[in-house]
């Protein structure tokens, strides 16, 4: 009697979820055989292993974000001491305000250069009010007659910058740009002109022409060092990590305290793989500012390179808490949870990123990941759909699809994703687990008393476990699944060579060693059998499995004694397992 399919169809299939590190094969994995059968077969499914959770892109190594408020701080402290250097002040202190009545009636019979000086002070008189608009027009009524007056082109121009910079302030880039230029054209040198376009190109992200106009300003007036910062920044966003090293240095230089310049040098350090120092400055940067999300965000990146991985966990729900709509920091906080084995905090950080981007196919996969590992497997199929619709060609998604689904007994569904994955991703990995797939539902169709269509998918699956084979003849799963493919096959003889191999590269696998057992069985080769049975026992003294097997080929092979053994063994492992061992030994005698 064939045992192994009377209790194939009379048993729910287990799940034991034992993992193994591939030494044989150049891409780490790990596999799993979720398929154990009560009649002692294994079939493995594997998985390949990263070093950790993290497909998204950390922001550190895109374009960080500055604020309105960042660059408004920016402008304001250019401007600031763009005025202290050059006595704009003073300077303009050679123009007397005048009241704009007392201007009107004062210009009569006037000849143009006294009617100039007499609308700049009204346009003086104005700016003293701040009236900013009022003091451009007659500073351009004054400059339009009188266009060599050094005082009012001066102050044209200075005006003309303040201008620019409140609309720049006020967000309206592109009118402030046109202020700044007119600046220039009354004022070639107006150093304050160059850093407020830099600021407005900063702003419509045209980089190269911010990096050209500060570095301008700079070469007018080296003192204006507000301009080192925005500078930096630049050139780290342009990827020029040296240059902005030299700026951003040179700026905390003058203020140690500058947050934002500490944040992105913290940057700079972390690019150059200066991960302490990265550490120091995002550090100084929060002490300057705690309230800056990004900056937590971007220290906890750090902590994980650093292996600190507690650390970046707090920083990262730090940043949470300080925005709680932070897509990016929910991610990582989730990546984090998950790189630690912590899969229920891991599910809930991935649920905020979708909940926030549910168009995110990464933060749906590493959901389904994260629901995968807690035995989770309709969510984690659910969010595996998702992901599928939005990261196309993907065949590691592909195969953890079907894994989940063939853990629900999904198999048709299962074989389909796996095919996907070998389509996309046609290696021994791929090729193996779509054997397992077919194994798996080969014994579903037993079970349904669908003999051809069983014999079927066992072809399918040795067609594919050859195939894997062939790309890599030393990857031990692969012979393992083909060997008990063979076994149900009836190729005992193919089934023996196939199972020694996979013992000779992995020496102690019990699985391999059980299975070897099993297909000598098949044979009749009870002392064969007893051998590798008795080889798995000794290695691992409480794998159950086989010693159901030993205590049932003892009793074929009439080693009564020796059979007890191995079922009072299983009755304090396994007492189920034992009684369905009782079971078969009866049905035995009776036959």
């Amino acid at each position: 009697m064939d045992f192994k399919k009377q209790w194939r169809r009379s048993f729910t299939t287990l799940f034991l979820l034992l993992t193994f590190l591939l030494n044989s094969f150049p891409t780490t994995a790990q596999d799993i055989p979720p398929t154990q059968e009560l009649s002692l077969g294994s079939s493995i499914f594997v998985f390949r292993v990263k070093s950790s959770q993290k497909r998204f892109v950390s922001r550190v190594s895109q374009k960080p974000i500055r604020s309105k408020i960042q660059r408004v701080a920016t402008s304001q402290k250019i401007r600031k001491q763009y005025n202290k250097l050059t006595k704009v002040v003073a300077r303009q202190e050679r123009i007397k305000p005048i009241k704009p009545a007392a201007a009107a009636a004062d210009v009569v019979r006037k000849t143009p250069e006294q009617t100039a000086v007499i609308l700049a002070g009204a346009g003086k008189y104005y700016l003293n009010e701040n009236d900013i608009d009022k003091a451009v027009d007659y500073f351009r009524q004054a400059n339009s007659l009188d266009p060599k007056n050094q005082d009012i082109i001066l102050a044209l121009s200075d005006t003309l910058v303040a201008k620019g910079g409140s609309l720049l302030e006020n967000d309206e880039a592109e009118k402030a740009e046109a202020y700044y230029q007119e600046a220039l054209k009354s004022n070639d040198r107006n150093s304050a002109g160059y850093a407020g376009l830099g600021a407005v190109y900063d702003a419509l992200e045209a980089n190269d022409k911010a990096v050209a106009n500060y570095e301008k300003a700079l070469t007018l007036d080296s003192e204006l060092t507000e301009v080192y910062a925005p500078l930096g920044i630049l050139y780290y966003q342009q990827g020029e990590i040296a240059k902005a090293d030299d700026f951003l240095t040179k700026a905390l230089a003058d203020n140690k305290d500058d947050a934002e310049a500490q944040y992105f040098l913290g940057l700079v350090r972390y690019k150059q793989n200066r991960f302490p120092d990265a550490l120091a400055a995002l550090n100084a940067s929060i002490k300057a500012d705690e309230n800056s999300a990004g900056t937590h965000f971007s220290l906890g990146d750090t902590y994980i390179k650093l292996n600190r991985p507690a650390e970046a966990i707090a920083a990262y729900k730090k940043a949470t808490e300080l925005n709680p709509k932070y897509a990016e920091a929910w991610f990582s906080l989730g990546a984090a949870y998950f790189n630690q084995e912590n899969y229920a905090d891991a599910v809930t950080a991935y649920q905020q990123v979708v909940k926030l981007q549910n168009t995110n196919g990464e933060a749906h996969a590493n959901l389904g990941d994260a629901y995968r590992l807690l035995n989770r497997m309709g969510e984690a199929e659910g969010e595996y759909r998702l992901a599928l619709y939005f990261v196309k060609n993907d065949a590691e998604l592909y195969s953890n699809f079907g894994y989940v689904l063939g853990a629900q007994r999904k198999w048709k569904n299962a074989i389909d994703a796996l095919n996907s994955a070998v389509t996309l991703s046609p290696d021994v990995i791929d090729y193996t687990n779509l054997g397992w797939a077919n194994y798996n539902s080969a014994q579903q169709d037993f079970g349904g008393k669908r003999e051809a269509d069983a014999r079927a998918k066992l072809q399918e699956a040795k067609n594919a476990l050859q195939k894997a084979i062939a790309l890599n003849p030393n990857f031990a799963p692969a012979y393992l699944n083909l060997g008990i493919t063979l076994t149900d096959l009836g190729e005992y003889q193919a089934s023996v060579d196939t199972l020694k191999r996979a013992v000779e590269l992995r020496k102690n696998w019990i699985f391999a060693i059980n299975e070897l057992g099993i297909a000598y069985r098949k044979q009749n080769d009870y002392g064969n059998a007893i051998q590798q049975f008795e080889k798995a026992v000794a290695i691992d003294d409480k794998f159950d499995l086989a010693y159901y097997n030993l205590g049932e080929a003892q009793y074929r092979n009439k080693n009564i004694k020796e059979a007890r053994k191995a079922q009072e063994k299983l009755r304090k492992l396994n007492p189920n397992l034992a009684n369905t061992l009782n079971i078969i030994i009866l049905g035995m005698k009776k036959s």
